[in-house]
């Protein structure tokens, strides 16, 4: 390899490019020193200046030498008087968001403030810092990673998107709605962050889960007007969380954007939608769901349609046996229970020549 730098550098062919691969493939051998190179730069023409360092800290780090990493600094700065800066620290930072090490982590944000302060630009740094913390599993990692963001906000810095991501979902794990709408109100509100789908997802469910089914639908028109687009499984989150609050005319709404859409309910939906809106005789709403249902083959069919024919039959007898017969032909069952309910309504309406009719048909089945 040595063989090759030199030859490179008698052709003038030597970059910072060249020693991030010889510092990579040094890094990548426990007995070897990238640190040794690093200080042999000038042997080359090269000089030991930050990117340089920045170069074999990102090695080392990439390496899962993040010890070996931190011990570089100071070796730098004696021996060659090259200073870290922003990216040194906010390299050692994703090195021991790698290595899933709080405490590092903590040692590390610690001496990034002492030597270099804290630069609003290093969004980066902050990024890994307050995602390592929140990731710790520590009982205690979500406070501590909001107490170290009111840090930075009071030296007006900032981590960015995937701090943000990270803490909505920490949030969610803790069941803790204030602080995740505080800190939505910040990012999205004031710093004007545009929230992904899966962030929309995490509010919704957050919400949804606390009892506050009324607030969702305002996601749900945040995020069209945003440009991003709810899947089936955000509108079936939706649905279920309006539905699970009796938000039923609101569910109706949604179900009909769904349907506009081309996303179908999932099994759970269906089955708890269409009692739900024949409990409350929402009748129109119900049918529709039904014809949704049963043109796009969602179950479940069976005990679906014969709750349907079930509870028309005192209110709406020939829609009832309308649902009936397009069952019998469509080869679902329609249960003995509910023939015999049926029956029961038509003869005493002098109507039993139509089940006649349709316990032929049903027979033959």
């Amino acid at each position: 390899m040595w063989d090759t730098v030199s030859s490179m550098r008698t052709q003038g062919l030597l970059s910072l490019a060249t020693f991030a691969s010889v510092f990579s493939s040094l890094a990548a051998n426990p007995g070897s020193s990238p640190l040794k190179a690093f200080m042999e730069l000038p042997m080359y023409g090269m000089r030991r200046d930050t990117p340089a360092l920045n170069s074999l800290l990102s090695a080392l780090c990439r390496a899962s030498r993040l010890d070996d990493a931190r011990a570089a600094i100071p070796v730098a700065r004696a021996e060659a008087g090259t200073r870290p800066d922003g990216d040194s620290y906010a390299i050692l930072l994703e090195g021991c968001e790698a290595a899933a090490d709080p405490h590092v982590a903590r040692e590390v944000f610690d001496e990034m403030a002492r030597v270099i302060g804290l630069d609003p630009a290093n969004v980066p740094a902050y990024d890994s810092f307050l995602a390592t913390l929140i990731s710790s599993g520590s009982s205690t990692a979500l406070m501590e990673a909001m107490d170290y963001l009111a840090v930075l906000h009071r030296q007006r810095c900032s981590p960015g998107e995937k701090f943000f991501r990270a803490a909505l979902a920490a949030h969610l794990k803790a069941r803790e709605l204030r602080g995740a709408v505080v800190l939505w109100n910040d990012f999205v509100g004031r710093r004007g962050l545009i929230p992904d789908k899966e962030m929309y997802s995490t509010m919704i469910m957050l919400q949804g889960t606390l009892g506050h089914p009324e607030v969702i639908v305002e996601y749900l028109d945040e995020m069209a007007f945003n440009g991003v687009f709810p899947d089936a499984d955000t509108y079936n989150m939706v649905f279920h969380f309006l539905l699970k609050g009796r938000k039923l005319r609101e569910a109706s709404a949604i179900f009909s954007e769904m349907i506009k859409n081309e996303f179908w309910p999932n099994e759970a939906n269906c089955s708890l939608a269409l009692r739900m809106f024949l409990d409350t005789r929402d009748w129109d709403t119900g049918i529709k769901l039904w014809r949704c249902m049963v043109e796009n083959g969602l179950p479940p069919l069976e005990e679906s349609g014969n709750m349907l024919v079930s509870k028309l039959k005192d209110e709406r007898l020939p829609e009832a046996c309308k649902y009936a017969e397009d069952m019998i032909d469509r080869g679902i069952k329609v249960s003995s229970s509910t023939m015999s309910k049926l029956k029961q309504c038509l003869v005493k309406v002098y109507k039993g020549n139509i089940h006649e009719h349709l316990l032929r048909k049903w027979k033959a089945l």
